[in-house]
């Protein structure tokens, strides 16, 4: 009798929590997870070659003195025609931060041999966790007719026409440095806008970083090169060197290669 009370009794204990399934851990996962997503376009009525990848990523761009800082990318192999849906998945810690940040899109499409064929021309800037804002949004691309760099080849051309030996090049605003050796250093911001040339005073190198300490009636301008590998923003061209230029006291970031 007594063990089958106790068998009774045992039949009676609430059983333990089961441990959570993997269909609760994906759940809190895209919790914490949201989504930017829109289209890819382009205006040429032209189906794009077979094997093509489109290519989309959020960055945060919101610090003129550091590289972009990838947020989220997408790859999307034979994508067929446009529109090309995208969805951009990242934390949405991105979102509640509490700091002005400034966060952009860009996109490129490329053939099956990694040949630049389309690429963002313009920065697409979004606010992260502004589901109104970003829904349904559209990244139109330009068409490349060759691999060429984004910053137009004129200015650089001219540059090294010129007698240029290094040549720099940075967004939000535009900007880009021409050094010609024991001559002068052309700064010219603001897409252009405006212009500052200084004597070249000569490059002094501290480890495997070379500045130019320059000064004209316009100012000072501060020059330093990094050996370091930079990715220009807007149009994803790889370059050796970054760049960092002090206009007064006014921050330049970008990137720079030898003519």
């Amino acid at each position: 009798m007594l063990g089958a009370v106790l068998a009774l009794v045992g039949c009676d204990q609430p059983e333990p929590d089961a441990p959570d399934l993997p269909d609760d851990q994906a759940k809190q996962e895209n919790a914490q997870q949201r989504v930017l997503a829109g289209k890819v376009m382009y205006r040429e009525r032209m189906a794009m070659p077979p094997e093509a990848t489109v290519t989309v990523t959020l960055a945060d761009v919101s610090r003129m003195d550091a590289p972009a800082r990838m947020i989220a990318e997408q790859h999307i192999d034979n994508p067929g025609n446009v529109p090309v849906p995208f969805a951009l998945r990242y934390d949405k810690s991105f979102a509640d931060n509490d700091h002005p940040m400034a966060y952009a899109v860009r996109a490129e499409i490329r053939d099956g041999n990694g040949r630049l064929l389309w690429t963002t021309t313009q920065r697409h800037t979004v606010e992260l966790g502004d589901k109104e804002a970003n829904q349904n949004m559209t990244i139109m691309l330009e068409r490349v007719a060759n691999e060429a760099p984004a910053q137009p080849v004129t200015g650089k051309a001219q540059a090294k026409a010129g007698g240029a030996s290094f040549w720099a090049v940075g967004n939000e605003p535009g900007w880009h440095l021409a050094v010609y050796p024991e001559k002068r250093l052309v700064f010219v911001w603001d897409y252009g806008n405006n212009s500052m040339t200084t004597p070249n005073p000569g490059a002094k190198t501290e480890g495997t970083e070379t500045i130019y300490m320059a000064s004209s009636e316009a100012g000072s301008l501060k020059v330093e090169i990094s050996e370091q590998d930079c990715e220009d923003v807007m149009s994803g061209e790889a370059f050796p060197y970054q760049v960092k230029v002090t206009r007064n006291s006014t921050l330049y970031s970008g990137c720079g290669q030898d003519l």
